[in-house]
């Protein structure tokens, strides 16, 4: 398994858990761009965390308030999907369509309480999201990295 700097590292020492936690410790040490190329799943929780992060310390970040790009957002979107919650997922997406959607009032001119609106409307999603529900999303992380871990162990064996 490859590691954020390019190194290997052996799969077997993690569980999904202290894989998760390893990644949360040092993955702000290395610049975005290498974290695309880690595995797909290494990737997909980073990108939770990521997500996480901000929407812990500033609130649901979407790609008007500038802390991800659209792209990025989308990928967000298919990590939710890749670990099997597609609850946040659909919020995610709900989000992004209103994002695009006032982004492009604003940009127009047309301000007259759109972004107003676009938060209220930011807030109310928000309500849905794992953090605001009963749903074990980070359970659902450890279990997708648990499985990552077998089948990289399984591929050295």
């Amino acid at each position: 398994m490859k590691w954020l700097d390019g190194s290997d590292i052996s799969p077997e020492r993690f569980t999904g858990e202290s894989l998760c936690e390893k990644l949360s410790m040092e993955m702000y040490s290395y610049d975005e761009d290498k974290w695309s190329e880690c595995d797909d799943a290494v990737y997909n929780a980073l990108l939770i965390i990521d997500f996480d992060a901000v929407l812990v310390m500033e609130g649901f970040p979407t790609p008007y308030y500038g802390y991800f790009s659209v792209d990025i957002f989308r990928k967000m979107i298919d990590a939710f999907r890749a670990i099997g919650d597609d609850d946040d997922a659909e919020v995610l997406s709900q989000a992004l369509k209103l994002d695009e959607h006032y982004s492009e009032i604003i940009a127009g001119g047309e301000n007259d309480g759109a972004y107003e609106e676009l938060s209220d409307k930011l807030s109310e999603l928000e309500n849905s999201l794992y953090i605001n529900t009963d749903l074990d999303m980070w359970g659902l992380v450890y279990r997708y990295l648990d499985r990552y871990i077998e089948e990289q162990t399984s591929l050295t064996i």
